[in-house]
């Protein structure tokens, strides 16, 4: 699956690739901006990045499409909070083997979460935590392609 980003003024900055053996991460943020950056970069990796706005988004998502292979998840968010959407994955003893890092500027790990990055989060502690769960996609590929 090839993906392209635009700059503002509609010209192509990068194309890059993610094939659909890629790992796939959830990514479950309210905040638009940050959604769409850490989406982006890791799309960049090579992953695969589903997006959900919050934990009910999350769980209607889960219903009906693949296992990820890592969860990134906020805490405060609307409709269902990260805490929430965690203790229902602990009652119905879904996603069990799936790893669950949190992404919030809250200041404590709940429990569930397998390792906590507070927000703001660097490029290089994003990268790092995801590559401590997951195996690169781009490993012996190169970088991302630029165009």
């Amino acid at each position: 699956m090839a993906t392209t980003v635009f700059a503002r003024g509609g010209e192509r900055v990068e194309t890059f690739m993610s094939s659909d053996s890629a790992p796939l991460i959830l990514l479950i943020e309210d905040e638009e901006d940050i959604r769409d950056a850490v989406s982006t970069l890791l799309e960049m990796e090579g992953y695969r990045v589903e997006q959900c706005v919050h934990g009910e988004d999350a769980w209607a998502w889960l219903s009906c499409h693949e296992r990820p292979d890592l969860v990134l998840l906020d805490l405060m968010m609307p409709v269902m909070d990260g805490q929430s959407f965690l203790l229902r994955l602990s009652q119905e003893r879904l996603l069990v083997d799936v790893p669950i890092v949190v992404l919030s500027g809250s200041p404590f790990q709940p429990e569930g979460a397998v390792a906590y990055l507070r927000k703001p989060v660097s490029v290089a502690q994003l990268l790092e935590m995801v590559g401590r769960f997951l195996p690169s996609p781009n490993a012996g590929s190169g970088e991302p392609r630029t165009s």
